[in-house]
């Protein structure tokens, strides 16, 4: 069961956001399932034994090899270039309103992001957003090394940071990356994709 805000308590020292899901559209697994005619159950798993994809989001490898892999894994009838287009688009414009929420939150509190994102949905995020604007500090998969729902993600934000798992608040929109937030010790809420996180920081009344 994914845990609520405490009723009483300290508010949050450091809201910590992920991208896809919460901040910016992101229509990925659907995407690939249509064009790989298969679900979007089967395009995770396939994603989660992809070797060539857990290398990519932490930072390793081309975006070439990255493409050239995943048309060959999926066996998609397309060009580099055209998938590295689709690939692109996949991430989509920010939720209503976000930016703004966003720079209102860091009078406040620590603003941070963790995201598992690789160099192209990087680039291409940032035409939308300018996370450097935005967070006081980013964490991004393929610059830290390191992604959800690994341990040592989460652990390494903390420590960069100079902050107990307690001290944080996790928005994501995967369960199994807010659970393991929640095992180290942090208050992880479940965004809904559909909405993006405004809903739950006007539940909670963070402003």
């Amino acid at each position: 069961m994914l845990r609520k805000r405490p009723s009483k308590g300290p508010r949050p020292k450091v809201l910590l956001f992920d991208l896809g899901g919460v901040i910016v559209r992101w229509v990925g697994i659907n995407a690939l399932a249509d064009l790989s005619g298969s679900t979007p159950n089967a395009v995770k798993a396939a994603l989660g034994q992809s070797k060539i994809f857990h290398q990519f989001e932490r930072g390793y490898g081309s975006p070439q090899m990255f493409l050239r892999e995943l048309i060959r894994e999926f066996e998609l009838d397309v060009s580099e270039t055209q998938m590295k287009e689709m690939w692109n688009n996949w991430v989509q414009q920010p939720y209503e309103g976000i930016a703004d929420r966003l720079l209102n939150l860091r009078v406040n509190f620590t603003t941070a992001c963790l995201s598992n994102t690789n160099n192209l949905h990087w680039e291409h995020l940032n035409t939308y957003l300018s996370c450097d604007d935005l967070f006081d500090h980013i964490y991004a998969s393929h610059l830290i090394h390191t992604a959800k729902p690994d341990p040592d993600c989460y652990e390494f934000v903390c420590k960069d940071l100079g902050v107990e798992p307690s001290d944080i608040w996790f928005f994501d929109d995967t369960n199994e990356n807010v659970l393991a937030a929640q095992k180290l010790g942090m208050t992880a809420l479940k965004v809904d994709p559909k909405l993006g996180v405004i809903p739950l920081l006007d539940k909670f009344g963070l402003d």
